[in-house]
């Protein structure tokens, strides 16, 4: 596969990216999936254990569970069928730059699993359309910014500290599903597919890779997202950021294309409490999903054999 590519809705070119995979089985230490590694498309129907969850619809009232129902039943085409065949899955999060969004978005995603004891199964990972240059005294300055709000919520240094990767087509075999930020990216990243594979099988096949992150906000009722206790989908802190931040939950399950958060604004603090917010809600509801689309069936992994 070509190593460049122009984007038709956006004019940005997709440029080479040297190995930004990072995946395991369960027990293994991660490893950089090889740039030639395919899957190809035709295949994926024959994995065993593809499936589409259903959304837990437990705690809600009849008339909140009535209007969510009709919310989750009108948004459900739109979410991927996945495959768990290599016992764990790679997601890639996408926005323009890969600065702020898509690493926040990687990191609470990984907080998330990891809460659910998915954290040696669900690997994400997070890339721009047209990332930025060298840094500046101004990029160091946000990315400071970015690294204290980032260790609030207890997310891993990495995420804002490595340099920033631009997307490529060869991602789309290299992840399980690959997440836009908002709905630009995600014409964009359609509008690349639709220029390099013709009408038909793998077209379809790369076509329901590609997702809108915020679909998923509605997968979960708000009964379990914030819901406490040994059961909850979300670390208390996180889910107090849901019931009490940024306008409550209603407000973040509202948004469709998460913004980039200014920093340097005066109400930069609420904007960042926002954008954090919203993510919360569609990463945790992602994981829900895809924990969800574990097959009962599946046999047991054994690295052995």
């Amino acid at each position: 596969m070509r190593s460049s590519l122009a984007l038709r809705s956006s004019g940005t070119t997709l440029q080479t990216r040297q190995g930004s995979n990072n995946w395991s089985p369960p027990t293994q230490r991660r490893e950089r999936l090889p740039r030639n590694t395919r899957l190809a498309p035709q295949a994926a129907a024959l994995f065993p254990g593809s499936s589409q969850p259903e959304p837990d619809k437990a705690g809600t009232s009849s008339s909140s569970s009535t209007a969510a129902a009709a919310v989750t039943k009108s948004l459900a085409h739109l979410w991927p069928k996945v495959s768990w065949s290599r016992y764990h899955l790679q997601v890639l999060f996408v926005d323009q730059t890969d600065t702020v969004r898509g690493r926040l978005a990687a990191g609470l995603f990984e907080r998330c699993a990891e809460w659910n004891g998915y954290g040696r199964a669900l690997y994400p990972w997070s890339a721009g359309l047209a990332p930025t240059g060298p840094r500046d005294i101004h990029a160091i300055s946000k990315l400071t910014a970015l690294m204290r709000g980032a260790t609030s919520l207890e997310i891993l240094p990495r995420y804002f500290t490595r340099p920033p990767e631009a997307f490529e087509l060869a991602d789309l075999d290299r992840y399980d599903l690959v997440l836009a930020l908002d709905r630009s990216v995600h014409e964009a990243l359609q509008g690349s597919i639709a220029e390099e594979y013709p009408p038909g099988p793998d077209r379809d096949y790369y076509m329901q890779k590609v997702c809108l992150l915020t679909t998923f906000s509605h997968y979960e009722s708000d009964a379990v997202l914030t819901r406490r206790g040994g059961f909850a989908l979300l670390p208390a802190q996180l889910s107090y950021l849901l019931r009490d931040g940024a306008g409550g939950l209603a407000a973040s399950k509202a948004v469709v294309d998460i913004p980039s958060p200014d920093l340097a604004s005066p109400d930069g603090a609420a904007q960042w409490e926002a954008v954090v917010a919203a993510l919360i809600v569609s990463t945790a509801s992602l994981v829900k999903y895809l924990v969800d689309a574990y097959p009962e069936d599946m046999p047991h992994y054994d690295p052995q054999d």
